[in-house]
């Protein structure tokens, strides 16, 4: 038996020495005011990946809102577009904005419906806490008016397919709260390689942004001199006011985004800062704490800190006599953390500012859907629909040549029937005159003078144009009722009522889609609302008509609480008010409600200053009865329990049984 081979190893420590494992961590940049090179062109690669994507969306934005004629053909040797060809033979390119009609039609359904953010406690006991953030969401709602930027958002997720919105919380317009900003799709970039129809699988977002000097080392400098210099000497070709005249855009009609770089700004004036957010991987320790339940995260340097705890905990617990697989300790065990990673560069590769995701929400601050996404591909909604538009525009292009081309009151003489002394103008000027008389001689073959109208009504281009016109609404699914057209007659209103709803009906995914959208933005605000709002703050609502509301927001009660969102209807809609309203006046007859519980609940236009009437009256008879047992003269005040411009404009506003219970409620005061 051969005998095993003995190995020194000293020697083999000196000639093959161990290498130490290396560290799981791909955040290896060199810090703040380094450069980046790996990061910036990774950033650029995801941007470059969307070229095709930004140039159908800003066809299909021209195709909505501006140029129907702008598609690139190729006549002969030479690449012209549409409206040009048609200009160089003479005619008028005519353009017949269906598709205009159309998302108006649908972004109206959209506000015709109105809804807002509902919290849900997961505490059934604590239900107070999730109508408490419900109304802080809904003061977010109005202070970043997100009703009519929803609008808008959903106007650039038709025609791009893509709607894109970011949450912060910071200092603007006087004041540190939650702000939502609407995010161009020129301006931003994201992971090419998705599939995920949820995006769950992204890895990259970003954005571009142009900025002066000085806005870049206000946002960068964090109060420290030097490195407003050394962003002043990186952006050294930027001087605010310095911008030349080389630089001139109509920033109401030219499309300053068609010819977007990735580095460079158009105004040679601003400063571009690219604001990277990227996936990062790095070891740390997976922790489960037994004794709270709780799961968190912590970096390697923790374990001994664990360690010392723990023995802390079996000294403390064996004393109690609790068994060794009883105690609860602090468990932990080694992972890969994959966590969101912040990088503010510029052009050069130079990190203005970098970190980890700051959020309690733990991810980047941008909530986007692409719909549809099937297969890495955005499919826009106007897309679907821009052939027909297309052949609607020639066939009145080409109709509007016939009409210029047919004769129209063509005179037809002979010329040997010409009267001696005429000449060919003079019948001309004679035939266009009213009661004129015209003298010719008959020649041999009988031929009169006639005149011919050409009928250019028979090319069928009508027939073709009902036909389009047609298959438009069919594609878009936006059929002539929900456009609100007027029905033909004899149409029964039920049959009208069920194609509107037949036209909604095939619009849902849409608008699930963005509903979807929506939650993800305010889930990502509301966790900024329990992250940074202080311990109380003094809220006020708008409830349109029906008055303003006032809450107190207390961050102690609801900063770790969990809740769901659910995007519901509106409480704010008068139909939604006026099944409230009817709902209180019938528990106000059946006696469960007093009148100041219907103020306090109902929505009238009255409420608040009714409210402090009734509860002045109620205030002044309680001092009189006290008055009265002391045996003191009650002095009356002849004031009614209503006031006299609130009885006026409830007589114009409210029905009689509202009347009658002001009466009564006066009569007993």
């Amino acid at each position: 038996m051969q005998e095993a081979k003995k190995v020194n190893l000293k020697i083999a420590a000196k000639y093959f020495p161990r290498k130490e494992r290396e560290k799981i961590d791909t955040v290896n940049g060199g810090g703040t005011f380094e450069k980046n090179g790996h990061v910036l062109t990774e950033a650029y690669t995801a941007w470059s990946a969307l070229d095709k994507f930004r140039n159908n969306a800003r066809r299909n934005k021209k195709y909505t809102f501006e140029d129907q004629w702008g598609d690139h053909i190729r006549v002969g040797c030479k690449t012209v577009t549409e409206r040009q060809h048609i200009l160089n033979q003479g005619g008028v390119p005519l353009q017949n904005n269906r598709m205009r009609s159309i998302m108006r039609s649908v972004v109206g359904v959209f506000q015709s419906t109105q809804t807002e953010p509902v919290c849900v406690s997961r505490d059934r006991d604590e239900q107070g806490k999730g109508e408490m953030m419900s109304a802080t969401l809904q003061y977010v709602y109005q202070l970043n008016k997100l009703w009519g930027l929803d609008s808008v958002n959903l106007q650039y997720f038709l025609f791009s397919g893509i709607a894109i919105f970011k949450s912060v919380y910071g200092w603007r317009n006087g004041k540190m709260d939650v702000w939502n900003d609407l995010v161009n799709y020129n301006d931003f970039f994201v992971d090419p390689d998705m599939k995920d129809p949820r995006h769950s699988d992204c890895h990259l977002v970003g954005q571009l942004h142009d900025k002066s000097i000085h806005q870049v080392m206000a946002q960068f400098a964090d109060g420290s001199p030097q490195k407003a210099g050394w962003i002043r000497d990186i952006y050294g070709r930027c001087r605010d006011g310095e911008a030349t005249v080389s630089y001139v855009a109509d920033t109401l009609h030219q499309d300053i985004n068609e010819s977007k770089d990735f580095f460079m700004p158009a105004n040679p004036a601003q400063c571009r800062v690219i604001e990277i957010w990227r996936k990062e991987y790095k070891e740390r320790l997976l922790v489960h704490d037994t004794l709270t339940g709780e799961f968190y995260k912590e970096e390697l340097a923790s374990k001994a800190g664990f360690d010392t705890e723990n023995g802390i905990r079996i000294q403390q617990q064996a004393a109690q006599g609790i068994a060794p697989g009883d105690m609860r300790l602090i468990q932990y065990k080694w992972f890969i953390d994959e966590y969101w990673y912040f990088y503010y560069m510029t052009p050069q590769g130079d990190v203005l500012k970098e970190g980890e995701t700051p959020y309690w929400h733990e991810s980047h601050p941008f909530s986007f859907k692409i719909y549809p996404f099937i297969d890495g591909q955005a499919f826009p909604f106007i897309g679907d629909f821009i052939d027909q538009q297309r052949y609607i525009n020639r066939l009145i292009t080409l109709q509007d040549f016939v009409m210029l081309a047919s004769a129209k009151g063509v005179l037809l003489f002979p010329e040997d029937s010409l009267p001696t002394g005429y000449t060919m103008d003079d019948i001309a000027d004679s035939w266009a005159v009213y009661n004129g008389v015209i003298a010719y001689k008959p020649a041999a073959h009988g031929k009169i003078p006639q005149q011919v109208i050409a009928n250019s009504s028979q090319t069928g281009a009508y027939d073709m144009l009902s036909i389009q016109l047609k298959l438009l609404e069919d594609i878009s699914g936006v059929q002539g009722a929900l456009q609100g057209k007027a029905p033909a007659a004899g149409t029964p209103a039920s049959l009208y009522l069920q194609q509107t709803q037949n036209s909604t009906t095939s619009l849902t995914e849409i608008y699930e889609a963005f509903r979807e959208l929506r939650e993800e933005r305010d889930m990502k605000n509301m966790k900024l609302i329990q992250q940074f709002y202080p311990d109380r703050k003094y809220i006020n609502l708008n409830r349109n008509n029906a008055g303003p509301r006032s809450i107190v927001y207390d961050a102690g009660l609801v900063r770790n609480a969990e809740m769901d969102l659910n995007i519901t209807e509106s409480t704010s809609t008068p139909a939604y008010r006026m099944v409230m309203n009817d709902f209180l006046m019938q528990m106000f007859q059946l006696g469960q409600i007093d009148m100041e519980m219907l103020l306090e609940n109902g929505s009238f236009p009255f409420a608040d200053k009714l409210l402090q009437s009734v509860k002045a009256k109620r205030l002044e008879a309680e001092q009189a009865q006290q008055a009265m047992m002391l045996g003191q003269a009650v002095q009356p005040t002849g004031q009614e329990m209503v006031p006299q411009d609130i009885r006026q404009q409830i007589t114009r506003n409210t029905n009689p049984l509202i009347q009658s219970m002001l009466n009564r409620n006066n009569n007993v005061a």
